[in-house]
């Protein structure tokens, strides 16, 4: 199975560390709303971003 990250918009702050994390650049920052959300399932899977977000906005899903 190959899995990526789902963003949370409830919890999302914008804060942008997921995005600074991401070494794929799948995470990017909506400068329109402040969210974080992702742009491809091109995840390695490293999963920083999950563990720096500190709202809980990120969790790991099987890819489409």
């Amino acid at each position: 199975m190959i899995y990526t990250v789902a963003v949370d918009y409830s919890k999302c702050t914008g804060c942008s560390l997921c995005t600074i994390i991401c070494p794929t650049g799948t995470l990017k920052l909506d400068t329109s709303n402040k969210k974080a959300y992702t742009t491809s399932n091109e995840c390695d899977n490293a999963w920083g971003c999950i563990t720096a977000c500190n709202q809980n906005a990120l969790e790991i899903v099987e890819a489409n």
